[in-house]
């Protein structure tokens, strides 16, 4: 059963606070690690995890990186599925997408997906802020 939008921003909520309460700099790892030790919901853990791999020296810092990402998550998780690339774009043009993330679903492989984490596992590493 896919998560409501409800249940999906509270989670995120929760890892944001978790961010601010770590003590910095922190690397990529730790935020992953952290983010397990909440039991952080999949799509939590998917934004996480496509942040870049670097050391970050604040909590405003970590939260541009995983908040440009998780808004692309919560796009891709709000989508009715199977969707095809063009209409993951559509949906991000509609939602005034970040250009970053924009640029990322054009590098995807053009075909059908069925779900929000399919989309992020396909099209992984792409989802980098510039």
């Amino acid at each position: 059963m896919q998560a409501s939008s409800t249940e999906v921003q509270s989670a995120i909520q929760k890892a944001v606070q978790a961010f601010r309460d770590m003590k910095y700099p922190v690397t990529k790892n730790q935020l992953i690690e952290k983010a397990k030790s909440l039991n952080a919901r999949s799509e939590v853990m998917q934004a996480i995890e496509n942040i870049p791999d670097k050391e970050y020296h604040s909590a405003p810092d970590v939260l541009k990186e995983f908040e440009g990402v998780q808004k692309a998550v919560q796009a891709f998780h709000d989508m009715k599925y199977p969707a095809s690339r063009t209409q993951l774009l559509a949906e991000a043009k509609k939602l005034n997408a970040r250009k970053e993330i924009i640029t990322a679903l054009e590098a995807c492989p053009d075909k059908q997906y069925n779900s929000a984490v399919d989309v992020i596992r396909e099209c992984k590493g792409k989802f980098q802020s510039k």
